[in-house]
């Protein structure tokens, strides 16, 4: 049986924010990048969107591989010259890293994402945390608490 001290009850019990586990190793694009770059970048990532943050790090933006081959290559502009802060979407949604996995996984799930910018409060991108590390850590919580 295994038996804890009321410190590490409260430990365990307390909600772990997403600076606990955020992945921060995450690529952005830069306003200034190509839309053939942008594209480039996403197909070798395996990935369909990225964030756009400025010289700064701060978020200001995202852009969708989609919506870069539709707007851009499907109207005759040339991707090696357009820039993707003409395709940028500032309605971005994110969530802060002193937010819990909960919030994160319901902004998810409201907005049909698989992953999300993580930002301080002042708007500064540290991370991205995915739907899998979502998955990964309530699997790991669930291992934790039958052990």
């Amino acid at each position: 049986m295994k038996t804890t001290s009321p410190a590490n009850q409260a430990e365990e019990s307390a909600p772990r924010t997403l600076k606990d586990f955020v992945q921060r190793e995450a690529k952005t694009l830069s306003p200034g990048t190509s839309v053939q770059e942008a594209c480039d970048q996403l197909r070798s990532e395996k990935i369909t969107s990225s964030p756009v943050t400025d010289q700064n790090g701060q978020l200001i933006g995202t852009v969708y591989e989609s919506e870069l081959n539709r707007k851009v290559g499907g109207f005759g502009h040339d991707p090696k010259i357009e820039l993707t802060q003409t395709e940028l979407n500032q309605e971005t949604v994110y969530c802060f890293e002193d937010e819990t996995l909960a919030e994160a996984e319901r902004l998810m799930h409201l907005n049909n994402l698989s992953q999300l910018p993580v930002l301080t409060r002042e708007k500064r991108m540290v991370g991205i945390v995915t739907l899998e590390d979502i998955v990964r850590e309530q699997k790991a919580m669930i291992h934790f608490k039958i052990s």
